[in-house]
């Protein structure tokens, strides 16, 4: 997407400063205006739950997207309740269920032309595979840096994976870069039991951070790793989103590249769904690790 920025901005250069153009030469970029963003992700762990809608900024602007709200939002036909501007929530301690098929329906006048354009996208929920075993496996003998071991049954076909780590209670991977995905469609093990070290993440006194901060690690910490088992649509956003250079959530900011999703209608977006486990390891005492005050 930066290559694309970059040859709109030499042609405008190039028609500013030819000296033998008569006529002016019309320059039209869809990705130009701002677009309409519809996502949200159902899970199987019980929670809040919401869709949000929102207005990507123009191509060249620096802003973030900007809320809006919609006539009417469906999830499987029951209207969603307008929690806050371009927030519908569905609803407190909602779970999706495991081989489901949900249907996002929303009705918006976006471009303003008093008439109510449609879009819609679907999501099958994924089954749940249980994260067995988590251990940290040392580097260096008995001392940081260490790589978290994630073992679960595979099973046999398509499977799609991504993975959350909490540090106590502080989500860690709340950029994409530090979230981790992963198939085994085409892997010598699939459908076996899988002892997987999780490369995202090489534990040691300090991780980098936001802001250009660090967050400090130490004995007795506990780490909690989310096993998610991603629906496809959803995977293949999270793939693509990756390859933007330290892209945030949510992924629609101004000069950034728009990532490929599944609404239907020209929205950009995504409805995807996962199916979450948990299971959690604590730090041990180590030369490397210091020690709570």
């Amino acid at each position: 997407m930066k290559y694309i920025k970059l040859t709109y901005l030499v042609l405008l250069l190039l028609i500013v400063l030819s000296p033998g153009c008569t006529e002016p030469i019309g320059l039209r970029s869809e990705d130009m205006q701002p677009r309409l963003v519809i996502a949200g992700t159902l899970s199987t762990e019980p929670g809040y739950q919401i869709i949000e809608i929102s207005s990507t900024a123009s191509y060249f602007g620096t802003d973030m997207p900007v809320s809006i709200d919609a006539r009417e939002v469906r999830l499987n036909g029951e209207q969603l309740v307008r929690d806050a501007p371009g927030i519908y929530a569905i609803g407190e301690g909602f779970a999706a269920e495991e081989g489901k098929t949900y249907v996002l329906e929303v009705w918006i006048d976006f471009d303003q032309d008093g008439q109510d354009e449609y879009y819609s996208a679907t999501t099958t929920v994924p089954h749940i595979h249980v994260l067995e075993t988590l251990s940290l496996r040392s580097l260096v003998s008995g001392d940081v840096p260490f790589l978290l071991m994630a073992g679960f049954q595979d099973t046999p076909g398509e499977d799609y994976y991504g993975a959350a780590l909490w540090i106590n209670d502080v989500l860690y991977s709340n950029r994409i870069l530090r979230y981790y995905i992963h198939t085994l469609n085409n892997y010598t093990q699939d459908g076996a039991f899988i002892h997987y070290p999780i490369p995202e993440w090489i534990i040691t006194r300090t991780l980098t951070w936001d802001n250009g901060e660090t967050f400090n690690l130490f004995s007795g910490d506990v780490l909690t790793v989310e096993l998610q088992t991603l629906s496809k649509e959803y995977y293949l956003f999270l793939q693509e989103a990756k390859i933007e250079k330290n892209q945030h959530f949510p992924l629609f900011s101004g000069p950034r590249g728009n990532v490929t999703g599944n609404i239907s209608g020209g929205a950009l977006g995504i409805f995807g769904s996962y199916a979450s486990s948990r299971k959690s390891v604590t730090l041990p005492e180590c030369p490397g690790l210091p020690v709570r005050d």
